[in-house]
């Protein structure tokens, strides 16, 4: 009895022991996905940078170009042998267009990921929720989010660590009210935006402020919600208001909805839109896009952005739009920046707050540091014909 006892004895310590090293493996095989990019960054054997977009919610076709952007960049950053030696590897986090699954990625990319800065957002409620949490950490956040919110406190300060790389809402707005005004000379116009959207109306009292003082008249302005999708109604207010143009500062899948029933109500006018009247729009909304005019941070017809176009396209089937552009610059810097001063997150916050004059393809870009903000970029108005782009003007966003 003794000797089966003994043998129970062992056999259960043998199960245990057993049952032990199940667990550990299964908590190897649940270790977050990101950790061996830290492990390795710690080791110096790659940077890691951090990108964090939309790439399958609402916003997913500005996530996904500035994401595809970033990696070409990457692709020709490593295959002329990285940076100091060392190979880039961009770890990327999908926002889903929410802005909690956003604040868990940003502090992810923090705390585990350990990366040395991060490609951010275009999403505007998605930059003003992670700014001031930015503030706990030492990563630098260089973001796309235009709303003042996303990079200035309150106080009139910069957050440390956000720094916005195209114009922002107050130097598009008012670039679009005197293109509208000057270049078009409409009179009377009628406004429609969603009021829970910050992009949106980030982009309203610019845009006022420039028509109005040029002479324009608001004729209307209507808000909705951001479930909306029957905008007649609310179309025909502003057509029976007079108006001969319509502002729409919207997202693209609004865009559309708002476009096509402008036209199947009558509305011949003129529609002025923001960046998100960009290709594809033109192809996505149909032949009721042709006479919209927009703003962009690219012209198509330059040299150096049609090769990138046509390599992009031959590799991928997919079209490069602005946002990649976007994407593409910001990683260049990001690994200027690495070559100058280091992977160290807090150098490259300090040096990115002092960029001066780089030459991109989205223009010529300088980082104002009283406002974490570019200076005097340019940007271009397009209008849309034969569903295709036509560049109008320039404008430098110092002029306005």
């Amino acid at each position: 009895m003794k000797k089966v006892l003994a043998m129970l004895m062992v056999t259960l310590m043998v199960l245990s022991l057993a049952a032990c090293g199940s667990s550990t493996t299964a908590k190897k095989q649940t270790t977050p996905a990101g950790s061996s990019s830290a492990d390795k960054s710690a080791s110096g054997d790659e940077i890691v940078i951090g990108c964090l977009q939309d790439t399958t919610g609402v916003t997913s076709t500005l996530g996904k170009m500035i994401q595809g952007g970033a990696e070409w960049a990457v692709d020709e950053i490593n295959a002329a042998g990285g940076v100091k030696g060392k190979k880039i590897k961009l770890v990327t986090y999908d926002t889903k267009a929410d802005v909690q699954e956003a604040i868990n990625a940003f502090t992810r990319m923090c705390t585990t990921d350990k990366v040395s800065a991060i490609i951010g957002p275009p999403v505007a409620n998605i930059g003003i929720a992670i700014a001031p949490i930015s503030e706990q950490y030492k990563v630098p956040v260089l973001h796309f989010a235009i709303d003042d919110r996303a990079t200035i406190k309150d106080n009139g300060k910069p957050y440390k660590n956000m720094f916005l790389f195209q114009p922002s809402a107050k130097q598009q707005g008012a670039i679009m009210g005197n293109f509208a005004v000057q270049e078009r000379g409409l009179k009377k116009i009628g406004i429609i935006y969603n009021q829970s959207n910050a992009y949106s109306v980030s982009l309203l009292e610019p845009f006022k402020k420039a028509a109005t003082k040029d002479g324009a008249q608001i004729v209307a302005e209507v808000p909705y919600q951001a479930n909306d999708k029957d905008f007649k109604t609310m179309l025909n207010k502003i057509v029976s208001a007079g108006a001969d143009a319509i502002y729409a500062p919207d997202y693209t899948q609004e865009l559309i909805l708002i476009v096509q029933q402008a036209r199947a109500i009558g509305f011949e006018g003129s529609l002025i839109c923001g960046l998100d009247a960009c290709p594809p729009f033109p192809k996505l909304c149909g032949p009721e896009s042709n006479g919209i005019v927009y703003i962009n941070n690219i012209t198509e017809s330059e040299p150096k952005i049609q090769d990138i176009v046509k390599a992009y396209k031959e590799k991928t089937g997919n079209d490069a739009t602005n946002k990649f552009f976007l994407g593409y610059d910001v990683m260049k810097i990001i690994a200027k920046t690495v070559e100058e001063v280091g992977s160290d997150p807090v150098a490259i916050r300090d040096a990115t707050e002092k960029i001066t004059g780089y030459q991109g393809l989205t223009g010529n870009i300088t980082i104002d540091p009283n406002t974490h903000q570019t200076k005097g970029l340019e940007m271009v108005m397009h209008i849309i014909e034969n569903q295709s782009p036509k560049m109008i003007k320039r404008y430098s966003a110092s002029e306005n």
